[in-house]
């Protein structure tokens, strides 16, 4: 679906250049029949391109404009792991990929920021994030042979899961953590 969007775009603007051509370069070239045909036709491609770029605009860049705890909290497992990706890119993490929504092997999002490859799984939670989280972010890290393990939450970790992250050198991101680096959005 993702590649059938890109390909559309990719046409539109194709078709947007050639309008803006039209209207800029050719319009004194073409017969005086052709432009009531032309002229709408062009406007139409112009316009339909700047309404898609404005959106587009709008979804990756202010999506998640002033946004609170509580709607974090209210957000489901996959737009979690979204909203993650989008608050890592926003923080300096560059190549950010959501991994598939099952069979990540315990890495939701790799990431790369100096010249570190990092493994994030992200935890949306009520309660307390166990020490399942950790196992799973540092095996899957192994797994994808990445440099860093991170478990971000907007929750909080048991003492359990803090010693075991301190032992296997994985970084934890809690509550406090993601307001943090929710700082950084857009406003």
């Amino acid at each position: 679906m993702h590649r059938l969007i890109k390909r559309i775009f990719t046409l539109l603007l194709l078709c947007t250049l050639l309008a803006l051509a039209y209207a800029v370069y050719l319009r004194d070239v073409v017969p005086n029949t052709w432009h009531a045909a032309l002229d709408p036709t062009a406007f139409g491609l112009i316009s339909a391109c700047a309404i898609w770029i404005g959106a587009w605009v709008f979804i990756h860049h202010f999506r998640y404009r002033d946004l609170s705890m509580e709607k974090v909290d209210n957000m489901d497992g996959f737009e979690f792991e979204r909203f993650c990706a989008f608050v890592l890119k926003n923080n300096g993490y560059r190549h950010v990929s959501v991994t598939q929504e099952s069979g990540d092997q315990g890495v939701d999002i790799i990431a790369s920021k100096n010249k570190k490859k990092y493994g994030i799984q992200c935890k949306r939670y009520n309660g307390f994030v166990g020490n399942h989280a950790v196992q799973e972010v540092w095996s899957g890290c192994d797994y994808y042979d990445l440099d860093e393990a991170i478990v971000l939450s907007n929750s909080e970790f048991s003492d359990s899961a803090q010693e075991l992250a301190t032992e296997l050198g994985v970084q934890l991101i809690n509550r406090d953590g993601l307001r943090k680096l929710m700082k950084h959005l857009p406003s």
